[in-house]
């Protein structure tokens, strides 16, 4: 994964974990938005006014997590457009690739409508195209 421009772990938590013992399918989406989250702390000041939302979530679960997994989740942005732009995920248990995924986000305004991306916004997420 050190060839994504942004890595982060994850800590599988117990109350992540259904009557199967593994992950339930629904925490990994969650840690979909933990990762989106500590990029936004890392790379964009924080805060809470994220001037996104999530339009469309598409999730491909290729092996199971378990409590005991080192999961780490690498993300890139793909098909940067005026006002959205596509996230892909990759989740990591062990070396593994365990999930891939992609969110659909949309730039809104104050008022929740959508609007363009700035120039300034737009240079700082083309930092995070992968090559």
């Amino acid at each position: 994964m050190d060839e994504l421009p942004f890595v982060t772990p994850i800590q599988v938590r117990w109350r992540d974990i259904d009557a199967k013992s593994h992950v339930n399918n629904a925490a990994v989406v969650t840690y979909l938005e933990t990762a989106r989250t500590e990029l936004w702390r890392q790379r964009f000041g924080g805060g809470i006014d994220i001037p996104f939302v999530v339009a469309r979530v598409e999730v491909d679960y290729r092996r199971q997590l378990t409590i005991d997994d080192q999961v780490r989740i690498g993300l890139w942005i793909e098909d940067l457009r005026g006002a959205s732009y596509t996230f892909c995920y990759r989740v990591e248990a062990g070396g593994e690739t365990a999930v891939e995924a992609r969110t659909v986000m949309a730039h809104v305004g104050p008022d929740g409508r959508p609007t363009r991306i700035g120039p300034e916004l737009r240079a700082r997420l083309s930092g995070l195209l992968r090559p």
